[in-house]
């Protein structure tokens, strides 16, 4: 009897102590702030007003206007919808508007932001605010930031509600993510390693957050960064592809094509579309040269310091012209050559190449199947460039055929041997579950 009493007494302290323990996660306990000593002070207008073109480059890699402003809406008043598995975020208001947006924050409380996460009242923000990434931004560069973000327009617009999970008071519980989830990181730093490298590191793994989406996610959400740039989940319906030094090059970019890319969303590789189009218009294109071409320098630059030379386009696959892979040869001359042409070497400024296009040599066919489905809207580019509106080809074109057109086309112009089913593009069809 004394060894069950003693048992249970033990398991209740046991109990009670988790419980504890389980509280002090919940309000906080653990979490310690990544916040420079000294943001308590304000900054003088002079200050804030020195600070202006800084900003302006930092906001631009942080592609803060495109996730924080709608297609048809005004700049930075939120509202762009964000789909989890749990539910539907929104993005808010960072317009300096004292009702809707942040124009009561301080110098210290847009620190803690971009640093901890954590917004003024001591509110945990959801990780699609990138502060995992943002905490590696220097504290004059959150200044920068601060002062720019503080000089737009005031905008009055509330913010959008969210949906899911996130309609419940679930934001203390973000304490227990952050504990498993927010590793402590730092800019790169490497001996050796160039003033670009360094710069483009800083970007890459900071501000432009390139991994947020180029990297998988745990089942908790979390960044794996053990599988670093080899790819994200689909956001949108979309593969997110590996940005990795030798993906990169295997698809022919060096630094040069790269950098153009970034800066115009153009490339022999292909056009940016859906979220990198996003990227591409309102943050690459508009910063400074010097900046895309150290982000363009860090992402190819391998772990040996190497950039590895960019490979050819992959060289037409013997089966792409026998008798069975036929169809989809013929389904694409009727459905696709008028505008990519027979030799699939597209038309300027109105339909990419297929020859050499990144997204038939991924290892999922996916995307291109999605592309043939939808369809995409007409897209503009810098200088005037666009790309015409490409028309989906869902009740046009039958699964069979569309997946023999994706096999032909992969095989043809992606090296790609694996056949594409009828079933693949049926999940994939509007309305697909």
């Amino acid at each position: 009897m004394k060894k069950s009493h003693r048992f249970r007494n033990t398991l209740l302290v046991i109990v009670v102590l988790g419980i504890v323990l389980a509280i002090a996660v919940l309000l906080g306990a653990f979490r310690s702030s990544r916040v420079a000593p000294g943001v308590d002070t304000p900054l003088s207008s002079d200050q804030m007003q020195q600070l202006l073109p800084r900003g302006r480059e930092l906001a631009l890699a942080g592609d803060c206007f495109g996730c924080h402003s709608k297609p048809q809406g005004p700049r930075a008043a939120g509202g762009v919808p964000i789909a989890t598995p749990f539910g539907t975020l929104h993005s808010t208001n960072i317009t300096p508007d004292t009702t809707y947006g942040i124009g009561q924050y301080t110098r210290a409380d847009f620190h803690r932001v971009l640093r901890d996460g954590i917004a003024p009242g001591g509110r945990n923000l959801y990780p699609a605010m990138p502060f995992v990434f943002t905490q590696i931004t220097r504290p004059q560069d959150i200044d920068a930031l601060y002062a720019y973000i503080m000089s737009l327009p005031p905008v009055a617009e509330p913010n959008v509600a969210n949906t899911g999970v996130f309609t419940l008071p679930v934001r203390p519980f973000m304490n227990f993510w952050a504990l498993l989830e927010f590793p402590e990181r730092t800019a790169p730093q490497q001996a050796g390693r160039s003033e670009q490298w360094l710069r483009g590191g800083y970007l890459v793994e900071g501000l432009a957050h390139c991994a947020a989406c180029h990297t998988p996610r745990n089942a908790l959400m979390g960044v794996d960064f053990s599988r670093h740039l080899q790819g994200g989940d689909k956001i949108d319906g979309v593969v997110v592809p590996d940005i990795t030094p030798n993906t990169l090059a295997q698809r022919g970019f060096d630094v040069e094509s790269l950098t153009r890319y970034l800066r115009t969303g153009l490339s022999a590789q292909g056009t940016s579309f859906a979220g990198m189009h996003t990227v591409t218009h309102f943050s690459t294109s508009q910063m400074e040269p010097a900046d895309v071409q150290s982000m363009a320098t860090y992402l190819l630059t391998a772990k040996d310091g190497k950039i590895p030379e960019p490979s050819p386009p992959p060289a037409p696959l013997p089966q792409a012209s026998q008798g069975d892979l036929q169809p989809g040869r013929w389904a694409y001359m009727s459905a696709c050559a008028g505008c990519h042409g027979a030799e699939g070497k597209g038309i300027p400024n109105v339909a990419p190449a297929m020859l050499g296009n990144a997204m038939l040599a991924m290892d999922s066919p996916d995307n291109l199947i999605t592309v043939v489905l939808h369809g995409i809207e007409t897209q503009t580019f810098p200088n005037g460039q666009r790309m015409y509106a490409m028309p989906g080809f869902a009740g046009r074109l039958s699964s069979e055929e569309i997946a023999s057109l994706a096999t032909w086309a992969r095989a043809q112009w992606g090296g790609q041997s694996q056949p594409v089913s009828a079933r693949q593009v049926e999940q994939l069809m509007p309305g697909a579950k």
